[in-house]
């Protein structure tokens, strides 16, 4: 049986490195949601297809500039309804 070879897997980030910055000058979809009262999913779903001013659509999700924040949530309006529970 052949010897067994190290790890070539970088160490893990510590919790330091993980934390987000602050100085950066945009948001995630998540951030606006909790921002403008809506739900994540009903944002991305409302935000899919419409090309607003603010937002850019990337590989990992959207690039929402935080300077659009208002803007966006006049244009989007009133969070919808939150729908009834699944029935499983």
């Amino acid at each position: 049986m052949p010897p067994q070879k190290a790890s070539k897997s970088a160490p893990k980030a510590d919790a330091a490195e993980k934390a987000k910055s602050k100085d950066r000058d945009w948001m995630t979809t998540g951030e606006l949601a909790t921002k403008i009262g809506w739900r994540e999913h009903a944002l991305r779903d409302a935000l899919r297809g419409k090309d607003l001013a603010g937002v850019r659509r990337t590989s990992f999700g959207y690039h929402i500039e935080a300077s659009a924040t208002d803007e966006i949530s006049k244009t989007l309006g009133p969070a919808p309804a939150k729908p009834n529970s699944s029935r499983r």
